[in-house]
């Protein structure tokens, strides 16, 4: 099933996507069966604050956003690789619904769907793509792999769709690319902690 597998439909009440009370973040408990939305949502806006507190470079409303869309996207990429997403057009539907109504306390343009949707999908190709070439990179064995487009958008060009062919270091300055080495360290600590944390819930 491919994310965007749904009928476009404009989240008309925001207030819907807020209707559950999110999970303790003190279970542990493994989810075997399929995740529901609501605990995957606090699971986005529990890592959003922890990467706001512990690994952001800077913290202003731009990144607040990358940072929940990244932690959004990474538990729903990691319960749909191992199964535990429905197939459901009402689930997926929540799951847009209710990161938007979360995502409009930074910025009211996430009430509609034509402008979260094609920044979502564009961010769901990097940040897939950015972590895949992390995975695979064993440095010293191999080169570093560089997440360009994550730091980019993360920290240069927040809520703007990006090129995903724009990897280059080239396309950095150098103030920019002190920055970015900063910024992939913390980075990869985040998603190593993020990982495990992941692994015992879901």
């Amino acid at each position: 099933m491919g994310i965007f597998d749904f009928i476009k439909k404009k989240a008309t009440n925001a207030s819907s996507g807020r209707d559950t009370q999110p999970a303790p973040s003190s279970s542990r408990t493994p989810n075997y069966g399929i995740v529901p939305i609501p605990d995957m949502i606090s699971f986005g806006l529990e890592w959003r604050d922890k990467y706001l507190e512990n690994y952001a470079i800077k913290n202003n409303k731009g990144i607040r956003i990358e940072s929940l869309l990244y932690s959004c996207w990474f538990v729903w990429y990691h319960c749909m690789t191992n199964g535990k997403v429905s197939r459901e057009q009402s689930y997926v539907n929540q799951f847009f619904a209710t990161l938007m109504a979360h995502l409009q306390d930074d910025d009211i343009r996430f009430e509609d769907v034509d402008f979260f949707m094609p920044l979502f999908q564009n961010r769901y190709s990097i940040f897939r793509t950015d972590l895949t070439g992390l995975m695979n990179s064993h440095y010293p064995q191999t080169k570093q792999y560089l997440p360009i487009r994550t730091y980019k958008a993360f920290c240069l060009q927040p809520m703007q769709i990006l090129d995903e062919s724009a990897a280059s270091i080239s396309s950095l300055t150098m103030e920019q690319d002190d920055e970015m080495c900063i910024f992939v360290g913390n980075l990869i600590k985040f998603i190593n902690k993020m990982s495990i944390d992941i692994d015992n819930r879901f």
